[in-house]
């Protein structure tokens, strides 16, 4: 039956009037209709339904100002006042002119209490989170979800009912469910929810098609376990997940996984539990993008909708779209239009309260790929994968954390002495260029040595810190300049001054008893003096050469051959000058400690000073032994310990030979020696040129000190260059 009006709140306005008059637009075919009873004072009517209505409270003031906005729907509002309707009327008109609409008067019905749609031959009706709820039947309908409706259907908008009459021929087969159906994700990551084993009730009461969809749920979830677990990396993770991912869903055509990129260290609470309702939507960062041929995505072009992660990110749900160019939510979103995405799930990658992002699957072709059975078990790899991803996001942590421990450590120690600071950094820049070359290294003994990135740690760890025992080192030894240090230095020259005194007194002093015991005349008074002072100017003048000789030998030598001979010290060993007084005492110039350090024949150090620094190896054992190194870092105290030893058995502390030196130990001290060659100008040493350092390299070589080998690699890949070291392994 048709009614030739169209009844919108308490008037009526004639169809063909609101086909003519608002916007021209053609009529349209009617397919269905609604008995709407009396209600607030209004007649009982029915009301005929096109492709969408929507059904809300009568419109009154409030909705005036925002329909009035649109110019069209002003001309339109206008046009019907002007005939002398009333306000309400008018605005009910002006709706209309927007979509179909039909106006209860009954103020317990929500301004938009619920909307009706059609879909091929059937029409589905929504509750659009009304406050008092819609029923189909006496059954209430989840907000937000789509029911389909049958011939003679009640429709229960509060206390109003309305009864749907259909016009198109029925469907033997129940309605395609168009919806997006989602669940509570964070149910997959409580302790209490975790899959189990069914009870014996439940198995029998479930179906054969169940009981095979529950079994087959839990092998994939237990296939996912056991190969995520056995992940050492990251990137072997994604690939895994990936992997997984289009073995479990055949019909999926791409698969993405996004990570949250938290701002200030924020993190995306539940919409309503005071976590992240009220903040914008942090940035999500493409980590892996993939077709399933297995071809690469460009994560710059991923367009995810917004309204789907705010509803998956906010709210913890899991989405699932079967066909999301029909489905009112997605319809209009372009990033959906612009990818042909037919069917969705998108699910977070959930950790406790804790969001790290989400995985989204989907497919361009089928609308009815993915059942709810799917979202599900992508719900359970998505909580397995997330505390996999966690876990390494820890791990990253503590390596942070180590990283920065040592670096503060070692910078803490160079402070101690700032001429040499920044050697252990560059030692450890070094040798790990060395072990890239190394690695690239194909001929000869290297061919078969491979560093995995473990090792490269490893080394790197210990380059940093092998010289950390040094922090137990006197600093007067460790700043030690020259051979002498300077109070040293200064008391010695005192010393000269004082012999030169103390040998000038006693000469006078002798002439003044020579002249009290003999008489003697002028003449002879004066050419004993003259005599005197030839004898203390010759005298003097010997001083002065041996004052030279010691602030000669007082400079350090970088090797045995630099030094040369004692530099005349031999005759000043032996020197004595008298002290002044009566009985003058003959003291000696150079005392044993001062003439042993003048004798160090390479370095500044004396023997007991050089115990001393060298006990800096044993003590940087001592200390690095009671860190609990990871079983990939276990290694660092052994590397770091070998580091003076030599090939030939003379380094030290343990005067350890050839094999039973390891090869990052003979790398690592192949850097050491290189750094300490050729630094930058110390008060005890000068800068060594680079040719002659490596010539003197060469000499350890031939020696027997370091390995050949491995030095010619250092020399010829320019490890202590960056930019040598790359054109090295490019060639």
């Amino acid at each position: 039956m048709m009614h030739p009006f169209i009844p919108l709140g308490r008037g009526h306005l004639k169809a063909e009037n609101m086909n003519v008059r608002l916007g021209e637009r053609p009529h349209r075919a009617v397919m269905a209709y609604l008995d709407v009873p009396q209600a607030g004072g209004a007649p009982p009517r029915i009301v005929p339904l096109q492709d969408e209505v929507l059904i809300g409270r009568e419109c009154t003031q409030d909705l005036q100002a925002p329909t009035r906005r649109d110019p069209a729907v002003l001309q339109a509002w206008q046009e019907v006042a002007g005939r002398g309707q009333t306000a309400m009327q008018a605005d009910a008109a002006a709706l209309a002119a927007q979509e179909q609409f039909v106006g209860i008067a009954e103020h317990t019905v929500s301004r938009q209490h619920a909307r009706i749609r059609r879909r091929g031959t059937t029409y589905l009706i929504e509750d659009l989170h009304s406050v008092n709820g819609t029923f189909v039947s006496g059954e209430r309908l989840p907000p937000g979800t789509l029911h389909p409706l049958r011939d003679g259907d009640e429709l229960g908008l509060s206390n109003v009912l309305l009864v749907f009459h259909s016009l198109l021929p029925q469907s033997q087969e129940p309605p395609p469910a168009l919806i997006t159906g989602s669940l509570d994700a964070t149910r997959f990551t409580r302790q209490d929810a975790l899959p189990g084993k069914p009870s014996v009730s439940a198995t029998a009461k479930a179906s054969a098609t169940q009981l095979q969809g529950t079994v087959r749920k839990l092998h994939a979830m237990a296939q996912v376990g056991i190969a995520l677990g056995a992940v050492t990396d990251r990137a072997t993770l994604i690939e895994k997940i990936m992997k997984f991912i289009f073995e479990l869903f055949p019909l999926a055509d791409r698969a993405f996984i996004l990570f949250l990129k938290p701002q200030d260290g924020g993190r995306v609470g539940k919409s309503g539990t005071g976590g992240s309702a009220a903040l914008p939507l942090v940035p999500l960062v493409p980590d892996a993008a993939c077709r399933r041929d297995g071809a690469p995505i460009d994560p710059g072009t991923i367009r995810l909708s917004r309204t789907i992660a705010r509803e998956v990110l906010e709210n913890r749900q899991a989405i699932l779209s079967v066909d999301t160019l029909a489905d009112r939510h997605y319809a209009q979103q372009e990033s959906i239009v612009a990818q042909t995405i037919r069917s969705v799930m998108c699910v977070p990658l959930l950790l406790e309260d804790e969001c790290l992002g989400l995985i989204q699957v989907d497919t361009a072709s089928d609308p009815d790929a993915f059942q709810e059975q799917d979202l599900e078990m992508l719900t359970g790899v998505c909580a397995e994968a997330a505390v996999t991803l966690k876990n390494f996001q820890l791990y990253s942590d503590i390596e942070r954390l180590l990283d920065g421990f040592v670096r503060a450590s070692v910078q803490a120690i160079e402070e101690r002495d700032p001429v040499t600071a920044g050697h252990s950094f560059r030692v450890a820049d070094y040798v790990g260029r060395l072990a890239q070359a190394v690695d690239r290294a194909d001929s000869g003994a290297l061919r078969d040595v491979a560093f995995s990135r473990d090792q490269l740690r490893e080394i790197r760890y210990a380059a940093l810190l092998h010289d950390f025992g040094k922090v137990g080192v006197r600093e007067h030894v460790l700043r030690k300049e020259k051979k002498l240090h300077h109070a040293e230095l200064r008391l010695l020259e005192l010393r000269f001054e004082a012999a030169r005194a103390g040998i000038a007194c006693q000469a006078y002093r002798q002439l003044v008893e020579d002249h009290a015991l003999q008489a003697l005349g002028h003449a002879d008074f004066c050419g004993r003096k003259h005599r005197i002072e030839a004898v203390l100017e010759e005298e003097f003048l010997r001083l002065e050469t041996f004052l030279a000789s010691v602030r000669t030998a007082n400079e350090p030598a970088i090797s045995h051959a630099a030094c040369g001979a004692t530099c005349g010290l031999d005759g000043l060993r032996d020197y004595r000058y008298p002290a002044g007084g009566v009985q003058p005492a003959m003291l000696p110039l150079l005392e044993p400690f001062e003439f042993s350090a003048l004798n160090v024949s390479k370095g500044c150090l004396t023997p007991d000073e050089r115990r001393q620094i060298e006990s800096h190896v044993a003590d940087s054992y001592a200390f690095l032994i009671l860190i609990p190194w990871t079983r990939d870092l276990a290694g660092v105290p052994a590397i770091a310990h070998g580091h003076h030893e030599k090939l030939d058995g003379s380094g030290y502390p343990r005067g350890l030979r050839g094999p039973e030196i390891s090869m990052q130990t003979r790398m690592l001290t192949i850097c050491d020696i290189f750094d300490a060659l050729t630094a930058s100008d110390r008060p005890y040493k000068k800068a060594v040129p680079l040719e002659e350092a490596l010539d003197l390299m060469r000499g350890e070589c031939t020696a027997g000190h370091i390995d050949p080998v491995l030095f010619e690699v250092f020399a010829q890949s320019h490890a202590w260059s960056a930019a040598g070291s790359a054109a090295g392994g490019a060639a």
